[in-house]
């Protein structure tokens, strides 16, 4: 049995739709009435869902909430009900239909009841279809026995119990709607809310941040099949054998421009691979010369999708994901070499449930500033590191082809790191991501003299410049901690350390090839940084300049106020 413990005052607006999502996955609720004016005691009283009530004195304002004292009496009002599981969900929050069934599937399955669970708070904006953004995982849900204890913290407690270690705390992908900024009005209602509870900033530094309205407005999506319940982890995936024989189970999309002189090679390695299952190749070509007539002259089971004109790499996968048909979905790119046994290594590493695959990559461009390249993109794929479940997010992987169709593909307004964005946005989301060292491309860079390095690193370093700008304005700060940690050259000295030590520990044969290139991998990391400097600089201008002809200044003072809740 599952009891959701209910805090509420004043909250006779929310509880209809609240109950309305309780009961999808809750089997009974104890509130408590901290003091209301209106009819929140009548229609907790009027709710068959609601075991038990217990109160408060009435009292005009917020003034003397005492958050952990209430939610601890919660907890010892449902020790009479012998509750399996108790959860905390506050009368502003909601958890989704798909959501609630995929957690009390979870529960029925057999969580344990050792760990607690975290949930995602979006802040939802308009309504519920859109939100603004992702915030904090906040611990909700553990398993009830006697003489439970929450933290003591007036405000802002995690109210979870003290005897539950950090190490079992468990991410899940189960997700919170979070009602208190869905409109201005509400906005501001919890902004004086908090005023009244903290006049002297005693638990927090200010509550201004909760007046800004969402910097940019998100789709909310409905909770994929593939999506496992605790986050990052694998998801059984169906065996061989199930599906329709003539549907793939791969779909590899190569994109070109003006590759006419190296297609071939990138396409036939590809032809020659060995897989147990069917897989379909797709070559998607843009630019003035000859690559698309190459491959169909040279390949002709190979599918060519021929763009009419030059296009940035995320439009190119875009149209080549919106053709393809196979269960999994790679990009290795026309530079990229794919080495045999690759596919079917990619496969069985996604039948194993990861819903990203990476593997090794090798240097094909056998010059001093091709292996400073190599060194400063490839530290997490060298050949030496051994096969791993990751728990950050792949630099270059293959996909789940339905989890980029619910991400709406790849961002086609980036000169690079369009595919960092969804890798970071996918491993949020909760899905998992694997190593699998016997996957292995070989990778020829165009970086084969200084002046290319360095050129290529700073359009490298624009892209980051780019995400982090874009995650900024998400955040509503542009000096967040990652920008002033990129700007203070601390990120680039982490990066350059990163690669030093991937090379001393899965290296092998390659140290002594790093140290003699070292210089120029300290340039290539120079000038990515100065890349993404330019970048930031470029587009903070540009928003400053908007902001001076517009009628919305506090608004965006607003968006650099902090934003925790």
């Amino acid at each position: 049995m599952l009891a959701c413990l209910l805090p509420a005052r004043n909250e006779a607006e929310h509880l209809s739709g609240w109950f309305e999502s309780v009961r999808r996955f809750a089997d009974v609720v104890v509130a408590l009435d901290d003091g209301s004016t209106d009819d929140t005691r009548a229609l907790l009283d009027a709710s068959p869902l609601v075991s038990c009530v217990i109160e408060n004195p009435v009292r005009p304002t917020y003034r003397g909430w005492n958050d952990a004292e209430n939610r601890g009496r919660l907890l010892a009002a449902s020790e009479p009900l012998d509750p399996e599981w108790v959860m905390f969900l506050d009368a502003d929050e909601r958890i989704p239909p798909d959501d609630a069934a995929a957690l009390r599937s979870f529960l029925e399955a057999g969580a344990d009841s050792d760990d607690a669970y975290l949930f995602r708070v979006y802040r939802m904006a308009d309504d519920l279809e859109h939100y603004g953004r992702a915030g904090p995982w906040v611990g909700r849900l553990f398993a009830f026995r006697p003489g439970l204890h929450l933290p003591r913290e007036r405000l802002h407690l995690v109210p979870l119990p003290t005897s539950i270690p950090l190490g079992r705390r468990r991410r899940t992908t189960i997700r919170i709607q979070h009602l208190a900024g869905l409109t201005e009005e509400r906005r501001h209602a919890q902004f004086e809310k908090y005023q009244e509870a903290d006049p002297g900033r005693t638990h927090q530094a200010g509550y201004s941040h909760l007046l800004a309205s969402p910097a940019r407005l998100r789709t909310w999506w409905a909770r994929s099949p593939h999506l496992p319940v605790l986050a990052n982890r694998p998801v059984p995936d169906p065996p061989p054998g199930l599906g329709d024989d003539n549907v793939p189970i791969m779909s590899v999309v190569v994109i070109a421009q003006n590759d006419e002189s190296r297609i071939e090679r990138a396409v036939r390695a590809i032809a020659n691979q060995q897989c147990p299952e069917p897989f379909e190749t797709i070559v998607v070509t843009s630019g003035r010369d000859r690559t698309a007539h190459v491959v169909r002259d040279r390949f002709p089971g190979v599918e060519v999708v021929e763009l009419d004109h030059p296009v940035l790499p995320g439009e190119a996968r875009n149209a080549g994901l919106r053709v393809a048909r196979g269960r999994y979905v790679t990009f290795p790119g026309s530079h990229v070499e794919v080495m045999p046994g690759s596919l079917a290594a990619e496969v069985r590493a996604h039948r194993c449930g990861y819903a990203m695959v990476m593997g090794s990559m090798l240097n094909g461009t056998d010059t001093p500033a091709g292996w400073a390249s190599y060194f400063l993109d490839n530290p997490g794929a060298l050949p030496g590191r051994p096969s791993q479940a990751l728990d950050v997010a792949p630099a270059r992987c293959s996909y789940v082809r339905e989890t980029l169709v619910e991400m709406g593909g790849f961002p086609e307004d980036m000169r690079a790191g369009e595919d960092t964005v969804v890798n970071v946005e996918l491993f949020e989301r909760g899905y998992s991501a694997f190593r699998a060292q016997e996957i292995v491309f070989v990778h020829r860079s165009h970086c084969r003299t200084v002046s290319k390095l360095a050129s290529h690193h700073f359009v490298r370093g624009r892209a980051m410049g780019r995400i982090l700008f874009d995650d900024a304005v998400g955040r509503g700060r542009l000096l967040n901690r990652r920008v002033v940690r990129f700007v203070g050259f601390a990120s680039t000295a982490a990066r350059l350390w990163r690669a030093t030590r991937a090379v001393s520990v899965w290296g092998d044969a390659l140290r002594t090839r790093y140290w003699r290139c070292s210089p120029l991998v300290v340039l290539g990391a120079v000038s990515s940084w100065l890349g993404g400097c330019y970048e930031l600089a470029r587009l903070a201008s540009r928003a400053r300049f908007r902001r001076a002809f517009s009628h919305a200044a506090s608004h965006h003072q607003k968006r650099r106020a902090r934003e925790t809740y």
